[in-house]
């Protein structure tokens, strides 16, 4: 017990516990204003750096790294083999969630923009949209029985 103590007083006094970070308590029409908002802001910047660099089409991790740069959120260095990713504490409760960028880029791809150059990428999503698809025709169905 005592150490949990230890951890979390080191963790609010490192300024990494959570005790700072906004409360929200938003009505659901709030709630989708903002998502609207985000998503729209979002569609914009992915369409930008699709446009601009065909590698972010290929990799949802890259892409996300790029929205990161261009929203100001992350700096991005190189090593001799690696790459180091450095995103100031006062930032991180503006970094936005990988899925939301994810769902933006996905919706792009539904109206065919932005899409994948690489054809094994093509390829690899239809299949796992594909199997996504089945997995949940097949959950209806076995809640359908067990509500039975």
């Amino acid at each position: 017990m005592e150490i949990l103590e230890r951890q979390k007083e080191i963790i609010e006094r490192e300024g990494t516990g959570y005790k700072d970070l906004p409360k929200y308590e938003l009505t659901e029409s709030e709630l989708i204003g903002q998502f609207d908002f985000s998503h729209a802001k979002y569609k914009k910047i992915i369409q930008e750096i699709c446009n601009d660099w065909k590698p972010a089409t290929n990799s949802d991790f890259f892409l996300y790294i790029e929205v990161l740069r261009c929203l100001n959120l992350c700096e991005v260095t190189s090593g001799k083999d690696n790459f180091i990713f450095k995103i100031p504490r006062d930032k991180l409760k503006y970094i936005p969630c990988s899925e939301s960028i994810r769902r933006s880029r996905q919706a792009l791809n539904q109206k065919f923009l932005c899409l994948p150059t690489n054809p094994l990428i093509i390829e690899r999503r239809a299949k796992r949209e594909k199997a996504i698809r089945k997995y949940f025709s097949m959950e209806k169905i076995n809640n359908a029985n067990y509500f039975k």
